[in-house]
């Protein structure tokens, strides 16, 4: 439950989770909890999209999502932190990480909240 905890608390105080951000605090905690609760619900927005085609599709979206944002972040985040170095960020490579991990997690959010509609369509239109 910790982990729904700092999302819950990234969605509902954002200033309270900058500024511990800002501080440094609890960092490490932070980017497991976003990286965890982002990447299962990738997975499960993942399962509902491939769950058209089968049971094998089913697996492989579900693997396939978050492997694709995440595998992303894993690309951009050291040119975007270096970037940000050049612009003058006194933030260091971890506070930086969880930032880029929160916009992740927002993204996730959003597909998480779109899945019973997903579903609903899925089960409800065959053609």
């Amino acid at each position: 439950m910790e982990h729904f905890s700092t999302l819950i608390l990234l969605l509902r105080d954002r200033s309270t989770f900058l500024e511990e951000v800002r501080q440094g605090k609890k960092i490490e905690s932070k980017i497991l909890s976003l990286l965890g609760v982002s990447s299962l619900f990738f997975a499960v927005y993942g399962a509902i999209i491939g769950s058209s085609s089968g049971w094998q599709q089913l697996l492989v979206s579900m693997v396939k999502l978050p492997a694709l944002y995440l595998l992303t972040l894993l690309i951009c985040l050291p040119t975007l932190y270096f970037f940000d170095i050049l612009f003058g960020s006194k933030a260091d490579f971890r506070q930086y990480t969880v930032l880029s991990l929160t916009t992740i997690a927002v993204i996730s959010v959003l597909l998480f909240s779109f899945a019973p509609v997903t579903l609903f369509f899925l089960v409800s239109i065959r053609s």
